[in-house]
């Protein structure tokens, strides 16, 4: 993930007969001008903190109006945020048409005053006259077809400013995930049809492209691996985690060895996530096991790996990461307590072993769903529980005719394992659990969530907005 501020172009709409009539000359037009240049220096300072801010000249004209939608068509901007300062004319808005089909936009409705004044003069008036032209501009811009984020508030309430950082953050990852390559590793998983993802349309409306990884490159990455490197990584999951007494050193040398190759192939081929289809017989075959161990490159990079081939599943955890900058654990739901309203969500196969509570809460267990099958299949996996606190969980699904984000929050309970040998949060949901359930049969969603540790679920939501995939917010 590209760790820069969000960029963001910031443009101020002023009436031409301010430029003409009250700053032609005199004193109000001094007074004028240092009403100006104070409050877009507020606004730009506000901004500053979580942005890097592009200013241009304040639009007077239709004539600026089109230089300025030329510079930012031209700059390589995440967001563009509009304000009236004072009354400005509608037609301005015309000349950014083109800017807010393209980026993501957002209108803020100013006011240099947090409680309006008493009785206003005639200069007091016109400085404060900004919400005029942003209301006069409504119609204009549902009639022009754009869809902008509109924010009210006074410069001097936090709560506008929060809410266009948030917009922003969404519009920087909105940009990042049209730069970004899923791998899935070997093929979809017919077992579970709903995970099927239409790749064109991920593609062209959501961002990421696929590749295909196949078992033998698996297997030729993993036989590169140096057995020194091998024995070097063995060591470290020995001083760093618990070891299950039913570990043997030969099966812990076999999948740290696996684990290697899986790294070295996420890496190789620049991918940003990968969907391990982990209960393909295929795999198993080739591999002797399915590869469940985290490497701490992996852990710490900014890649995700989502399990069963589910690209949907995948493309929520890469969503999440890019968002929060936390790692974050693929899951299911194993069981639901209605009158706790809690949920234990967790999944079998690699998880980020940095979403647990600590490194010494997590033990090396056998691969419990593989180690009693009939054919000579091992493999060890990462039992853990996820860390306390605010998560968001979202569910991404290919629908009939787009894509669908399902997202909600709720608190992670942390504490006691309570599922052997699986990764897994205990959560406290925040919507009603028969209200989860009945709109996730409503809406439809697959079984798999992705969690993060953090509250984006506003973010998500603008996010939703900007790939225009449809919503369902609990």
């Amino acid at each position: 993930m590209e760790h820069y501020k969000p960029k963001i172009g910031l443009v101020f709409f002023a009436a031409r007969w301010f430029e003409e009539v009250v700053l032609g000359a005199g004193e109000n037009s001094k007074e004028f001008s240092r009403f100006l240049n104070k409050d877009t220096g507020k606004i730009k300072d506000a901004l500053s903190k979580e942005n890097e801010v592009v200013s241009f000249p304040v639009v007077t004209s239709m004539g600026k109006a089109w230089t300025v939608s030329e510079k930012i068509l031209a700059q390589n901007l995440d967001a563009v945020v509009f304000c009236s300062m004072v009354w400005t004319e509608d037609e301005y808005l015309l000349a950014f048409k083109d800017v807010m089909k393209i980026k993501p936009s957002i209108i803020w409705g100013f006011t240099p005053y947090k409680n309006s004044p008493e009785k206003s003069d005639i200069m007091t008036l016109f400085k404060n006259s900004g919400i005029v032209g942003t209301v006069q501009g409504f119609n204009v811009v549902v009639k022009m077809g754009v869809k902008p984020f509109y924010v009210f508030g006074s410069v001097l309430d936090p709560e506008p400013v929060t809410k266009i950082n948030k917009i922003t953050k969404a519009a920087k990852v909105f940009k990042e995930l049209k730069k970004t390559k899923l791998g899935i590793l070997p093929y979809r998983n017919f077992q579970m049809i709903v995970t099927y993802v239409d790749e064109f349309r991920l593609y062209s409306q959501i961002g990421p492209v696929v590749e295909y990884i196949s078992c033998l490159q698996l297997k030729n990455a993993t036989d590169t691996i140096p057995d020194s490197k091998t024995i070097d990584y063995v060591k470290e999951i020995k001083s760093k985690f618990k070891i299950d007494s039913k570990i043997t050193q030969e099966n812990l040398f076999k999948s740290a060895k696996a684990a290697l190759g899986f790294e070295k192939i996420i890496f190789d081929n620049k991918l940003d996530g990968i969907a391990l289809s982990d209960l393909i017989p295929e795999l198993h075959e080739v591999m002797g096991l399915r590869p469940c161990l985290y490497t701490e490159k992996l852990a710490k990079s900014e890649k995700v790996v989502g399990n069963e081939g589910d690209l949907g599943g995948t493309t929520a955890m890469m969503i999440l990461r890019k968002l929060t900058g936390s790692p974050v654990m693929f899951t299911e739901i194993f069981n639901l307590d209605y009158e706790k309203n809690t949920i234990g969500a967790g999944h079998a196969g690699p998880s980020n072993y940095m979403t647990a509570q600590s490194d010494d809460k997590v033990t090396i267990t056998p691969d419990y769903e593989l180690m009693d099958a009939t054919s000579d299949i091992g493999g060890v996996w990462m039992e853990f529980i996820g860390k306390p606190g605010r998560v968001t969980i979202l569910n991404f699904i290919c629908t009939l005719d787009n894509f669908q984000m399902t997202i909600l929050n709720g608190q992670s309970l942390g504490g006691s394992v309570r599922f052997d040998g699986y990764p897994h949060y205990a959560i406290k949901i925040d919507p009603k659990m028969i209200d989860f359930l009945n709109s996730n049969a409503l809406n439809g969603t697959s079984h798999h969530w992705a969690v993060v540790n953090g509250d984006v679920k506003e973010e998500l939501s603008y996010l939703a907005d900007m790939l225009c995939v449809k919503k369902v917010l609990l």
